[in-house]
């Protein structure tokens, strides 16, 4: 009966120790097949990559499908199509991929922050956005510059209760930034221009010295300063301001225009039209660059009604009516309504 029992229990081992060794044949040749699988995977999306530079798109997505088929949960090459597709601007299937790619790898900040500017792109409900923007602040929270681009949101989309920029959470957002990198002057540009925006002049100002303080080559911090002590009427100090501004950059429209709306303040009406006609000559060099027919609603058509409407002031004013009214007259053939009303008061 022993020798039974022993005999018995010699055959459930070996018979145990097989079945263990067979499973463990299988699961290492399941993890070779995987392991297979993810390289030759990884071998398809680097080929795909390879094509985008020579804009071979189709076959670089034909490379991605086949990456993904073989490892579906590998985030990369869902983040490749995502950018694929904008490139070909078809932006709701990039958000798609990009998604995607979220799902598999919920930790990449960058992936966050390229469906955060389609969303913004698309017009989307802003939380879709602020929501991918807080996700990359999770995984970077000593990133300051994902603070700012918080604080841009805020400032460029809609509060959907209020139905108005929301300059107050920008400002909060940007306040974040500072506290994480105070050395940086683009910040304090940004704050002070909301906070303008918010009618919070004097605060304002004081952010925009603090940005030229840190930094005193910057044109647009000049230019900020100068928009600041505009809408505050210190006129002098603002022309100081814009003069330095167009000292370090001669070819910006906004700065010449700027300068011209300060002389015309000034009753420096010769100045203004100097400065009106240098805005224009820029505005016509970018119509050029453009190689295209400049519609009524171009931008560009836009800045050279506005232009020639301000540069016809300064002429009424400095006792040039007549030349005045030929710029009335051009806006107006250019499709500037309010042209006709300075017509109407200024030139019958």
């Amino acid at each position: 009966m022993g020798s039974i029992i022993i005999y018995f229990y010699y055959h459930y081992a070996l018979v145990k120790n097989i079945l263990f060794l067979f499973l463990t044949i299988a699961l290492l040749l399941l993890l070779s097949k995987n392991s297979l699988a993810q390289e030759t995977s990884r071998v398809h999306y680097i080929t795909a990559k390879e094509y985008i530079k020579k804009d071979s798109l189709n076959l670089a997505l034909i490379e991605l499908d086949s990456a993904i088929k073989l490892s579906p949960k590998f985030s990369a090459p869902y983040a490749l199509k995502g950018e694929i597709f904008e490139l070909r601007k078809e932006d709701r299937k990039a958000i798609g991929q990009y998604s995607l790619a979220i799902l598999y790898n919920p930790n990449k900040a960058s992936i966050y922050l390229k469906r955060a500017a389609l969303h913004y792109k698309l017009k989307d409900h802003r939380n879709y956005l602020l929501n991918d923007v807080n996700e990359a602040i999770r995984i970077e929270p000593t990133n300051s510059d994902l603070f700012e681009l918080k604080a841009f949101y805020y400032a460029h989309t809609l509060n959907p209760k209020s139905l108005k920029r929301d300059f107050k959470n920008a400002i909060l957002a940007l306040n974040q930034a500072i506290a994480l990198n105070p050395k940086n002057g683009r910040y304090y540009n940004n704050r002070s221009d909301y906070k303008l925006k918010n009618k919070q002049n004097l605060s304002s100002l004081i952010d925009i010295n603090k940005a030229i303080e840190l930094d005193n080559t910057k044109d647009s911090y000049y230019h900020q300063r100068a928009v600041v002590r505009f809408v505050m009427e210190d006129f002098r100090s603002s022309l100081n301001d814009i003069s330095k501004a167009i000292e370090i950059n001669k070819n910006s429209i906004i700065y010449f225009q700027l300068r011209g709306n300060v002389y015309y303040n000034l009753k420096r009406y010769e100045q203004a039209y100097q400065d009106y006609s240098t805005c224009i000559d820029l505005i016509f060099k970018d119509i050029i660059k453009s190689k295209s027919e400049i519609k009524p609603n171009n931008p560009l058509n836009l800045k050279l009604r506005q232009t020639l409407l301000l540069r016809g002031m300064s002429l009424v004013h400095g006792n040039k009516p007549y030349d005045g009214c030929d710029d009335f007259n051009r806006a107006l053939q250019m499709g500037e309504s309010k042209a006709l009303n300075y017509i109407n008061q200024f030139c019958n």
